[in-house]
């Protein structure tokens, strides 16, 4: 009984706050009570699921719609005559891992047929994610370009009652590429996926973006790197429907949501890309085998390599006087990789969290020209992360 209380209070205050962004407020109903209007509480997850952010927030929409009472009375006819739909949304406390070994509490909004995580920032990690790169600035040869990506995700593109409810994180980009030397070089992944939020670039019920997305990633590396980003529409499309990704797995049964379709783009439709994969062994030494760019057992977002391995070695036999390019790159990778190559001669994928080696080995093996660290703004969170990105170059 108290969560069917608590998912309809939650449900008012949606509805509530659609009025408030459409209409002004009545300022002289609230001075002929002679008290102030009541202000939007602080929203994090202590306020919320200790009660204090739905009290306060019932209160800032009581004081800031216009005509309240009158909304009021309309808005109890409407609901008795069932001829109102309010948005529906639920809010989902779970543990969160990205493949470093630790757990951080998370907080997913299920809204809008969609499963999203709810961004908190961290100004210390954030600095930390700063000095990892940074690190790379210094020590780097001077030949050789260095770039910074950091993805949001699809919460930050949902309309203000939903993205409201978290931080900024292009703030958080902001604040993180603000902080990295002036060699780096930052990409604006943020604006073209937001030029491109109408359309599918995100997965309903996981925490990646699609191929398309990543499609945006790349061009925003392009333009940002120098080169020409490759038509999407020169490639023929593949379909794998009724996915339901990582998202789904960490909330209940009873939530609703349309299932997912991967789509994914045929860019080796001729086999010029070859792939190489690297693992560890029960000895701690690392040997190749043979990979695939696209594993067509995996119906999830494995379909794109199999899953994540220490190093991943691609060659584009069509570019053979290319450029060498190196990603220091978390799980997002996996569905942009298999753009970037085909700007590339060689595209070599490092993992911090599962590669044991010397980022100097890397650089001594391959040459690059360039090096670009790829992560999704919720690894910038994990200090150990962190830790792993600056220390694999000691």
């Amino acid at each position: 009984m108290r969560n069917k209380l608590t998912i309809g209070a939650f449900l008012l205050m949606l509805t509530a706050f659609i009025v408030v962004l459409a209409l002004p407020a009545d300022e002289e109903s609230i001075k002929s009570e002679n008290r102030v209007m009541a202000t939007i509480p602080p929203v994090n997850e202590e306020t919320v699921f200790s009660g204090e952010f739905e009290t306060g927030f019932e209160s800032f929409i009581g004081d800031n719609i216009a005509y309240r009472s009158q909304i009021t009375d309309f808005s109890k006819t409407l609901d008795e005559k069932r001829g109102f739909v309010p948005k529906t949304g639920k809010i989902i406390s779970t543990n969160k891992d990205i493949g470093t070994g630790t757990t951080q509490k998370q907080t997913l909004l299920v809204a809008d047929n969609t499963i999203m995580e709810m961004f908190i920032r961290n100004d210390k990690t954030e600095q930390e994610y700063a000095d990892a790169i940074n690190r790379y600035a210094e020590k780097l040869p001077e030949n050789i370009k260095l770039f910074s990506m950091v993805i949001p995700t699809q919460l930050e593109f949902k309309e203000p009652i939903y993205k409201n409810l978290q931080d900024s994180q292009k703030d958080t980009i902001d604040s993180i590429y603000s902080k990295l030397d002036s060699r780096v070089g930052t990409v604006d992944a943020y604006g073209l996926l937001s030029e491109h939020s109408n359309e599918y670039t995100y997965f309903r019920t996981d925490h990646h973006w699609t191929q398309l997305g990543a499609y945006y990633g790349y061009s925003a590396f392009m333009n940002k790197e120098g080169g020409q980003a490759v038509n999407k529409d020169d490639y023929e499309t593949g379909k794998i429907q009724g996915v339901l990704g990582y998202l789904y797995d960490r909330v209940s049964s009873d939530v609703a949501t349309e299932p997912d379709t991967i789509e994914w783009y045929d860019i080796d439709y001729d086999k010029h890309i070859k792939t190489t994969m690297y693992a560890t062994d029960e000895k701690g030494e690392m040997y190749s085998y043979n990979g695939v760019m696209y594993d067509r057992s995996k119906a999830n977002y494995n379909f794109f390599f199999g899953s994540d391995h220490p190093i991943v070695e691609m060659t584009n036999e069509k570019n053979p006087d290319g450029k060498t390019l190196v990603v220091l790159k978390d799980s997002y990778t996996n569905v942009l990789a298999p753009w970037l190559i085909e700007s590339y001669k060689n595209v070599i994928l490092v993992d911090p969290r599962i590669f044991d080696g010397d980022f100097q080995m890397i650089l001594d093996k391959y040459s690059p020209d360039e090096v670009l660290v790829v992560n999704y703004i919720f690894t910038t969170v994990f200090s150990d992360y962190c830790n792993l990105l600056e220390n694999l170059y000691d």
